[in-house]
């Protein structure tokens, strides 16, 4: 269970005895452990015992589970999450702590956890260079305690597995509030103890969670039954197929002969039976049409139900509008967006998290002013994308337009390399510095003429202007 909820009066009454309670009432990831065995290609089919050992047991895995989390995965965050602000000092900051993390990696394997286990964990620290370091921290290792009815964390539980040098497990636990840590340790089994508590200087609870949806369900998990189904309908028919090509002779009225006999009649491809004699192997008839419709339908029925789509569908051929593609995509689009607005807020309280150090460092930043853009990395028709665009000329500023294209991933830069080329391109035909040069010489000649008198109208008799 990766979440807990409490009244924040009971969790800063907590003690040492509290806490390992807790620790030792929660600890459990089989659910995790299972469905990253799916992941990987550990069904449970591997695991069925056949009650005849003389026959055929063929055990074959379809991983569909991995098509699945991969498919929604890169369709999802495939292209890297794109960060903007008006505040180019912050975003230049933020973006070197970003690079620094390998950040576009980092969101790549916390979205794939997502899709497995439903959520993923994240942890904020400074390493030895004094460097903003952020690490996933995989759900089966991680508790995060949420005041009743927040979504604001009050304490996280990182557990820490690993074994000495004799090969005698070692466990260790982190007790995360927003000022201090506790820390616990247990060697070769024995018992839990407090060894240290630390302050800390992030200001809140350095974890971050991750949720593929509300209910924190994984991209396969609702279908884990029908890919068993259709593990079990595969192996059988190669079961079908084994038997039939093991398959036993019936000889009947061969009359009196040896082992040595039927070995050389096979040999040379003849036999010679009696009056009435006979030959059939014994089979098990396979009705083959029943059985590709009924895996068919658990095919079409695991892409129905995790709202991926079959990308290897002759429907997905040819050279598709945006349109026509969307509509394919429409499930798969439905279930992103849901992860979008999940995912969005995540990384909304990492560059909290940052800010606040940052911060103590010297900056004057608010989070609030970076803005997230995701982008779905589906084929695109690029010709009809810089159509729309042209057409829009009029309407939206070039940094909204460039958002759009799929090719760009940074807008900032590919703004700046624009400002560069033109500075570039004024000063190689002398544009520029004519420019300048002209400026410069008219503001010295208004300096240095001498101011003139106002010009005089000739005037008449009656002192009227003629």
């Amino acid at each position: 269970m990766p979440v807990l909820y409490m009244e924040r009066s009971s969790l800063e009454g907590l003690t040492e005895a509290d806490i390992k309670k807790i620790i030792n009432e929660n600890e459990d990831s089989t659910k995790y452990q299972h469905l990253e065995g799916y992941y990987r290609g550990d069904h449970d089919i591997l695991r069925v015992v056949k009650r005849d050992s003389t026959a055929p047991n063929n055990k074959i895995v379809n991983n569909m589970a991995k098509y699945i989390t991969d498919t929604a995965v890169g369709y999802f965050i495939g292209k890297p999450v794109i960060y903007s602000s008006q505040d180019d000092a912050f975003l230049a900051a933020l973006q070197d702590i970003f690079d620094y993390n390998d950040e576009q990696d980092e969101n790549t394997e916390v979205a794939k956890t997502c899709s497995i286990d439903g959520d993923c964990f994240e942890m904020l620290y400074m390493d030895e260079d004094a460097q903003v370091r952020f690490v996933k921290v995989a759900p089966g290792n991680c508790i995060m305690i949420y005041e009743t009815g927040y979504t604001t964390p009050m304490a996280a539980l990182r557990f820490i597995y690993s074994r000495d040098k004799d090969d005698h497990p070692i466990k260790k636990v982190e007790f995360w509030t927003a000022t201090d840590c506790w820390y616990f340790v247990s060697f070769n089994g024995g018992p839990l103890d407090l060894v240290d508590i630390r302050p800390h200087y992030w200001g809140d609870v350095p974890f971050i969670e991750y949720i593929n949806n509300e209910e924190r369900l994984g991209d396969f998990e609702g279908v884990v039954s029908i890919i068993d189904a259709y593990n079990r309908a595969q192996s059988n028919t190669a079961n079908f197929f084994q038997y039939n090509d093991e398959a036993i002779l019936k000889v009947l009225k061969m009359g009196a002969v040896t082992s040595q006999d039927i070995a050389e009649m096979k040999e040379k491809g003849a036999i010679i039976l009696e009056d009435g004699g006979d030959i059939q192997w014994l089979i098990k008839e396979v009705a083959d049409t029943p059985l590709e419709n009924y895996k068919k339908r658990l095919r079409e029925d695991m892409h129905l139900f995790s709202s991926v789509p079959n990308l290897n569908d002759e429907n997905f051929g040819g050279n598709l509008s945006g349109v026509a593609v969307s509509y394919k995509l429409w499930g798969l689009e439905q279930i992103c967006s849901i992860k979008e607005r999940k995912f969005k807020r995540a990384l909304q309280r990492r560059i909290e998290l940052i800010t606040n150090i940052l911060n103590i460092q010297g900056g004057h930043y608010d989070y609030r002013d970076i803005d997230i853009q995701f982008r779905r990395n589906k084929p695109q028709n690029v010709l009809e994308i810089a159509q729309i665009i042209t057409m829009l000329a009029s309407d939206l500023s070039r940094e909204s337009r460039l958002k759009m294209l799929p090719t760009v991933d940074n807008v900032q830069d590919e703004l700046e390399k624009l400002r560069e080329e033109r500075r570039e391109d004024m000063g190689g035909f002398g544009g520029y510095d004519a420019l300048a040069h002209a400026l410069q010489e008219a503001q010295t000649a208004a300096q240095q003429e001498p101011s003139q008198p106002p010009v005089q109208q000739p005037q008449g008799e009656s002192g009227v202007a003629t």
